[in-house]
C-alpha cells in the first residue's frame, strides 16, 4: 500500500480548484456536459458515417484517414450505455446509428469482422482480430441492452462462434490475437473476458459463461505470477512468458483492470480472491508514482519503472479498481477515489478544449501534444459509469 500523505499532499492549488471541491466539476458532470456533446457533435463522420477515429487538440476533426473497427465498437458502446442511462439525447439516435455502420462496412467478404476501414468505409485490414472483436461483442451486447434488437445478439453470437473456429491457438488453449500470430498475448484475452461477463450478464447464456471461465483459467494458471502479482503481457504457444529487449513486461494498469474485472467475474464463477489481491499488491507497489497519485504506463516483472509515462485509460482503470476494493477501510478507499478524479480531471479533461481529453502526460507531469484518440471515450465512460453507480449506491 501507498503511503496515505500521497494523498493531502497532492491536494494543492490548481485549475477550478475551487469548482472541484464544491463537487460543481466532477467526472459524471463533465461527462454529461461537455465530453458527449463534443462527441455527438463532432465524433460522428457526417460525410460518411461511423464515428471518427480522432480530433485535433483543439476539437477540430481529424484528417485520419482511417477507422479502426475497434473505435466503432467502443463508440457504440459508449453511446448505447449514455442512452440507457439517459445522459445525452441523441444517444440512442447514435447508437442505431452505429449499430447499423457496424452490419454494412465493418465486415471482409468472408463474414468476418475487419480490423481497418479507409475514412470513406472501405475494408482496408480484413485480418479477424480477438483484441478488436472484442470492442465489437462489447458495442453490440450493450447496444442490445438498448433496444432488445434480436439482431444484435444474434451477431454476438455468431461472432463468439467465428472467434473459436478462426482463432483458438494451435495447442488449444486459449486464442490467437489474429490469425499466424506467433505468441499470446494477455491483453484481448483480457477485453474478450470482459465482453464475455457483460454479455453474460445482458443475456445469460452458457456460450458467454463458458467462454469467461476458459478466460479465468488462464490467467489463473499463466498470465497472473501467483508469487509476485505480476500480470505478464506476452507469451509464447505454450504460455511460457517472453521477454522483451531483455525483460518481462508488466503493465500496472491492466493490473487494476483485472482486478475490477476478477471482482465483477464473482458475480458469476468462483474467484480465487489471492489474483486479486497480488496483482493489486504488485501496482500498488511498483506502479504508482508516490508523490502524485499518477500510474505508471510500464515496469517490469521486478518493478522496475521503464515507462514514467502516464496514460489516460491507465488512471481510468486504477479509479475502477478502488471503487471495488474489499482488502481496504472505507475512508482509504474513499480517499483514493477523490484523488484519482482529481488527477484525471486536473490532468486529462478540464484544461483540454471543453468535452475534449490529454491522451498521456510525459514523465515530469506535462501534457503530451497528440491527437485526441476516440478510443479512449469508451475507457472513460466504464469508469465514469462505476463511479456515478457506486455513488448513487451511497447515497
Amino acid at each position: 500500500m501507498w503511503p496515505n500523505q500521497a494523498v493531502s499532499a497532492w491536494f494543492g492549488p490548481s485549475h477550478n480548484e475551487e469548482n472541484m471541491d464544491s463537487e460543481k466539476i466532477n467526472l459524471v458532470s463533465w461527462m454529461r456536459e461537455d465530453a458527449l456533446p463534443l462527441w455527438a457533435s463532432r465524433g460522428i463522420d457526417r460525410k460518411f458515417g461511423g464515428f471518427v477515429e480522432e480530433l485535433n487538440q483543439d476539437g477540430s476533426p481529424s484528417p485520419a484517414a482511417f477507422k479502426r473497427v475497434r473505435v466503432q465498437g467502443r463508440q457504440l458502446f459508449s453511446f448505447s450505455s449514455a442512452a440507457i442511462l439517459g445522459w445525452h439525447q441523441e444517444a440512442a439516435s447514435i447508437a442505431d446509428m452505429g449499430f447499423d455502420y457496424l452490419k454494412k462496412h465493418c465486415r471482409a467478404k468472408d463474414g468476418l469482422w475487419a480490423r481497418r476501414l479507409s475514412r470513406e468505409g472501405a475494408v482496408l485490414d480484413p485480418a479477424l482480430d480477438l483484441y478488436d472483436t472484442a470492442f465489437i461483442v462489447l458495442g453490440l451486447i450493450t447496444y442490445y441492452r438498448l433496444t432488445r434488437k434480436p439482431e444484435a445478439l444474434d451477431l454476438v453470437r455468431n461472432t463468439v462462434g467465428l472467434v473459436g473456429k478462426n482463432l483458438a491457438a494451435p495447442k488449444g488453449r486459449g486464442y490467437l490475437q489474429s490469425a499466424g500470430d506467433g505468441f499470446l498475448r494477455q491483453n484481448p484475452h483480457m477485453h474478450w473476458f470482459e465482453a464475455m461477463l457483460i454479455c453474460q450478464e445482458a443475456a445469460p447464456d452458457p456460450l458467454f459463461l463458458e467462454e469467461a471461465t476458459k478466460v479465468y483459467r488462464l490467467a489463473e494458471a499463466f498470465i497472473i505470477d501467483g508469487k509476485s502479482g505480476a500480470l505478464r503481457e506476452l507469451f509464447d504457444q505454450d504460455w511460457k512468458p517472453l521477454q522483451e529487449d531483455g525483460k518481462i513486461r508488466v503493465e500496472p494498469g491492466h493490473h487494476y483492470e483485472w482486478a475490477w474485472l476478477l471482482s465483477r467475474a464473482g458475480r458469476h464463477m468462483a474467484v480465487n480472491p489471492a489474483l486479486i489481491q497480488g496483482i493489486l499488491g504488485f501496482a500498488d507497489k511498483f506502479g504508482v508514482n508516490y508523490g502524485t497519485g499518477l500510474v505508471y504506463d510500464q515496469v517490469t516483472a521486478e518493478g522496475e519503472v521503464t515507462q514514467p509515462t502516464h496514460r489516460l485509460w491507465v488512471q481510468t482503470e486504477a479509479l475502477k479498481a478502488w471503487l471495488v476494493r474489499t482488502d481496504v477501510g472505507e475512508a482509504e478507499r474513499e480517499s483514493r477515489v477523490k484523488l484519482i478524479e482529481a488527477n484525471l480531471l486536473r490532468h486529462y479533461f478540464i484544461r483540454q478544449p471543453m468535452g475534449s481529453w490529454c491522451d498521456r502526460l510525459d514523465a515530469n507531469g506535462r501534457v503530451h501534444d497528440g491527437p485526441v484518440p476516440a478510443s479512449s471515450l469508451y475507457h472513460i465512460m466504464m469508469c465514469v459509469t462505476e463511479l456515478w453507480a457506486w455513488r448513487s449506491a451511497r447515497s
